[in-house]
């Protein structure tokens, strides 16, 4: 049994007290702790469940921050860098054991991380310093990173485990982890990001943003008539397959792709 490490919290009172208070300039990790030593009851432990360990958000936070470094980390960002990032964290953050139990679904964990161990880190990634992407949520730096990573995984005996990580556009991810109808069935999300692949192989990726869009909007209206999660994996590929390609406008009937074979399939 996987021993629960409790992580620190930070409320959304700390977050914005951290994000009013450094200003519009990248935080370090001092100015940060030193207005949290000022305020410690922004802070906090979940009280049973587990053991405490600060130490393991120390380790995650330094994790994360040296592969920022990789990709131009503090002195240059680009769209490219900022993508390979996004990726790297993606399949480390979904690959960490210490993030397989329930706290990380809380969002004060993951604005703890954000917001005062990893505030600069943040700043580089996203320069416009949007509240949103420190508080916790879908749209918290890191943890709509965790919840790609874990949710797209293929698995460890997979041949290419990453590919649906390193292969979906920003876009492509937005569409699926911003709704909740989607992001919230792993195999539903997981079908769709592989028919993005299949399509986009058709018919290009400068036209799978349009695709895209149009494609969730009939998936999610199908699936409040029936249950999709509980069609048979190879029946729920065809069914996903059918909707990007009448969307992208492919009219051969080519026999559907294989599912994924993952390690839960």
């Amino acid at each position: 049994m996987t021993r629960v490490l409790l992580l620190p919290r930070l409320n959304e009172l700390g977050v914005m007290r951290i994000i009013d208070d450094v200003g519009s300039e990248m935080p370090t990790v001092k100015e940060v702790l030193d207005i949290l030593d000022e305020h410690s009851s922004f802070l906090w432990f979940a009280p049973s469940g587990g053991s405490v360990s600060a130490e393991s958000a120390v380790d995650i936070a330094r994790d994360i921050r040296q592969i920022a470094q990789r990709h131009g980390f503090p002195e240059s960002s680009d769209q490219k860098s900022r993508s390979a990032f996004d990726a790297e964290v993606s399949t480390w953050l979904g690959d960490q054991e210490i993030l397989s139990t329930g706290e990380a679904l809380r969002d004060d964990v993951w604005a703890f991380l954000s917001s005062a161990l990893l505030a600069d880190v943040v700043s580089w990634r996203f320069p416009d310093r949007n509240l949103e992407r420190f508080q916790g949520g879908v749209r918290n730096a890191f943890q709509r990173l965790w919840i790609r990573g874990v949710t797209l995984d293929l698995g460890p005996d997979a041949a290419d485990r990453w590919q649906l990580v390193h292969g979906l556009s920003e876009d492509a991810m937005v569409q699926i982890f911003e709704r909740a109808s989607l992001a919230g069935d792993r195999k539903l999300a997981r079908t769709i990001a592989s028919a993005w692949m299949v399509t986009s192989g058709r018919i290009g990726r400068g036209r799978m943003e349009e695709v895209m869009r149009a494609a969730t909007k009939m998936v999610r209206l199908r699936n409040e008539i029936i249950d999709l999660g509980e069609l048979e994996q190879s029946v729920l590929t065809r069914e996903i397959e059918k909707i990007f390609f009448r969307v992208a406008g492919v009219t051969d009937d080519l026999p559907a792709s294989l599912p994924l074979a993952t390690a839960d399939s």
